[in-house]
């Protein structure tokens, strides 16, 4: 497996480049640690977001027409994302436009003129955009769910709301901006073919960047949990969706984040697991069942998730119970067989997933800007077979010792949230908690 290397410019900007020999393509990422959880003024919230759109819209040389067309003329994809914890801008292009896309990246990110008029327009395809997901049932359910368990940085959207949006000014941007975007809060990751001479390809950087200021940027709103039952009425569906969320690990807690994962991956990830079998194939009580874990520096949880028809729902909520409390009984733990299956299938999405230049710098970004450094691959692969099975099963039971927050989505007007809580035999944490509840 191939390993990336690591580098710091002169101004503190860290560099991953990952030459993949005989690749025609290559993606250049810049990845800020700066996302919706740094807004801590509510009449700002949603201003990553926007300033994300708003790196599109004109630079010094260049109005936002010339940005897409420069890339897209040559075959190139440009775009960007923004999340809770970072924003990220990427290019991929084949090999010989490198220099153009680390133009244009570079020009985006360091002379950006945010016009405007265009900043008016973008305010309203953002609401359009906020629209959008509050007609789409999964984008609500997980909207309720972060207002619902977090307090702090983590609980509002990363789009903000139409209000706040609306109210931002385009001084809010430029001084947000350059609060935000320094280069020590910074990673570059190229990924791809013809970087075999990182000399050149770190000269050249070095040369780009000098204009990015390396001082300390604000740190992000810290966030924390709590147990919460919420359920929100919606007419118009025509099925009910529901989260079943315990809290977890910090993704730089002592405990090992991934024997949690490793059972939520055995217990629902996949047709082959547990949840999706018992649930969907044996009871037909679901269309979509599955299990996933989510973990930040200060915070982490654990989910069941599923949409199910309405008649359906108190079944299948009771049905996950069940299975909850065999394991947590220990009358059905996690089986070898179940465990193997999980390892196979985390290392096989890892390799799959690693094919791809956009993928692999995504991947290598994220883990930096999480742990400070890069994983050695074959020692992160070892790791995954190395899991002991019992500890394993003894993070999950003291995981599901915890009664869930649950949160649901649906045409009823009221649920018994609170009885099914009970189902899973255990007492809430009601306070706001934050890290890990399993070592402090």
């Amino acid at each position: 497996m191939l390993q990336p290397k690591y580098y710091t410019l002169t101004n503190g900007l860290p560099v991953i480049i990952d030459s993949l020999p005989g690749f025609e393509s290559v993606t250049i990422g810049v990845y800020i640690k700066n996302g919706s959880r740094n807004e801590s003024d509510p009449r700002l919230f949603g201003i990553s977001h926007l300033l994300e759109h708003m790196a599109f819209k004109g630079t010094t040389t260049r109005d936002a027409r010339e940005i897409t067309m420069s890339i897209e003329n040559i075959g190139g994809a440009i775009n960007a994302y923004t999340s809770h914890n970072s924003t990220a801008y990427f290019a991929t292009v084949p090999v010989q436009h490198k220099n153009l896309a680390m133009d244009i990246l570079s020009d985006i990110l360091l002379h950006p003129t945010f016009p405007e008029a265009e900043l008016e327009k973008e305010k309203c395809v953002i609401a359009q955009e906020i629209k959008m997901y509050q007609d789409m049932p999964d984008a609500i359910l997980e909207m309720n769910a972060n207002n619902s368990i977090f307090r702090g940085g983590m609980q509002h959207d990363i789009a903000g709301t139409i209000d706040s949006v609306t109210g931002i000014t385009r001084d809010d941007l430029i001084k947000y901006f350059h609060a935000h975007y320094t280069s020590k809060k910074s990673v570059i990751v190229i990924s791809g073919g013809q970087l075999e001479d990182t000399e050149s390809i770190l000269a050249d950087l070095e040369i780009r960047s000098k204009e990015w200021r390396g001082e300390p940027a604000p740190a992000y709103e810290h966030s924390t949990y709590v147990t919460a039952l919420s359920h929100t009425s919606k007419p118009d569906l025509s099925h009910s969706y529901f989260k079943i969320i315990w809290p977890t690990q910090a993704s730089k807690c002592c405990c090992n984040l991934n024997d949690f994962r490793m059972f939520l991956f055995a217990f629902g990830a996949g047709w082959g697991s547990r949840l999706f079998q018992e649930i969907r194939e044996k009871l037909a009580l679901a269309y979509s069942i599955g299990a996933y874990s989510t973990a930040f520096e200060d915070i982490g949880i654990a989910t069941v998730e599923g949409q199910t028809d309405e008649k359906n729902l108190d079944a299948a909520i009771r049905a996950v119970a069940e299975l909850c409390k065999e394991i947590r009984l220990k009358k059905a733990p996690i089986s070898d067989a179940e465990i193997s299956r999980a390892k196979e299938m985390i290392k096989g999405g890892i390799v799959m997933g690693l094919e791809s230049t956009g993928r692999r710098a995504d991947f290598f970004a994220s883990r930096y800007m999480l742990y400070g450094k890069l994983d050695n691959m074959k020692d992160f692969m070892r790791k995954i077979d190395m899991l002991p099975n019992e500890r394993i099963n003894e993070c999950a039971r003291k995981m599901l010792s915890c009664a869930p927050s649950i949160i649901t989505l649906g045409t009823q007007k009221e649920l018994p949230l609170a009885e099914w809580q009970n189902l899973f035999s255990a007492q809430p944490h009601s306070e706001p908690h934050g890290g890990c509840y399993f070592c402090d």
